[in-house]
């Protein structure tokens, strides 16, 4: 792992939380992450799992989703580069029911909660970012529930275009359209009509 990563994910967490981190802070990043490479269609979480790890997404692209009984999937999450996976399922100390899958080759950095436990107490600089991606998963988790109680799919959908403008290049449309919380049929219609629109 180059340590263009390590410099990549301070640099994002930088930016995200607005807290800089010193040299020390780079260097202990270093001593305490570790490289870890996925290639597409492989797992960093299953459901039932009992998590160990936060993750650092330098590299790909992932998608968390759950399986119903009858076999359907509905997609909960997908995650770019800079994104951080699997810490509210490692503070609740449980089994996840979800996966987490690949859909490109994905480079990561991870961290095992005992490291990051002790990393958070002796280092005042990660306790605040710590603290901050926790805020700015609260703000996330309400605004994805406020979309779907107050927006409808077109609304979602070209939200999620705006936030991600070359998401249709990189994850199929069925993920997206179950992220979206609409069949792949339906989303084939939100985009021919908004199409047609911008004609």
């Amino acid at each position: 792992m180059k340590t263009k990563d390590y410099d990549f994910m301070i640099d994002v967490l930088e930016q995200i939380t607005h807290i800089k981190c010193s040299e020390e802070d780079r260097a202990n990043v270093m001593e305490t992450f570790t490289p870890l490479k996925l290639n597409k269609n492989e797992f960093f979480l299953r459901d039932g799992d009992l998590p160990s790890k936060l993750a650092f997404n330098v590299s790909g692209a992932l998608r968390c989703f759950y399986i119903d009984k009858n076999g359907n999937d509905s997609t909960k999450n997908i995650f770019f580069e800079g994104a951080v996976l699997g810490y509210s399922a490692l503070i609740s100390n449980q089994k996840v029911p979800y996966y987490i899958e690949t859909l490109e080759t994905c480079r990561l950095l991870t961290i095992d909660y005992t490291s990051l436990e002790r990393m958070i107490k002796e280092n005042t600089t990660w306790l605040k970012i710590i603290k901050e991606l926790q805020d700015q998963a609260i703000i996330y988790k309400e605004r994805r529930e406020r979309s779907f109680l107050l927006d409808d799919a077109t609304q979602r959908y070209i939200h999620l275009i705006r936030e991600f403008p070359n998401i249709e290049k990189r994850i199929k449309q069925k993920h997206i359209a179950s992220y979206l919380g609409v069949s792949p049929v339906s989303l084939s219609r939100i985009r021919n009509k908004l199409n047609h629109l911008q004609m």
